[in-house]
């Protein structure tokens, strides 16, 4: 029964560990996300909201990675809740999606 409180508790300290060490090392809680420092908050975009919804895509440029990178970060809120999701494009990828909005707003 011992060993096994240990084991526990080991794995929980390697995890908070882990998250300590990004959190530091990425500038906080969003770098960490990312997996990258953020350099520049570029703007944001207000999507679709409801009487009780909001969300928001903010862009950001990424930085200390082989090469730079785009993030986008996805948040939906609500009364009772706060969502983000992070998603780190290259720049081959942000001008694939570049590409994309635009067929798409074209084709309206």
């Amino acid at each position: 029964m011992e060993s096994l409180s240990l084991l526990f508790f080991g794995a929980a300290a390697m995890v908070t560990g882990s998250l300590i060490f990004r959190f530091i090392k990425f500038g906080g809680l969003k770098g960490a996300m990312f997996g990258a420092p953020i350099e520049r908050t570029i703007g944001e975009a207000l999507g679709s909201s409801g009487r009780m919804t909001k969300s928001t895509v903010r862009v950001h440029i990424l930085g200390s990675r082989p090469e730079r990178a785009v993030g986008l970060e996805f948040v939906a809120k609500t009364i009772a809740s706060y969502q983000m999701v992070p998603v780190a494009l290259s720049e081959d990828e942000a001008r694939k999606l570049i590409s994309l909005l635009q067929s798409a707003i074209d084709g309206l």
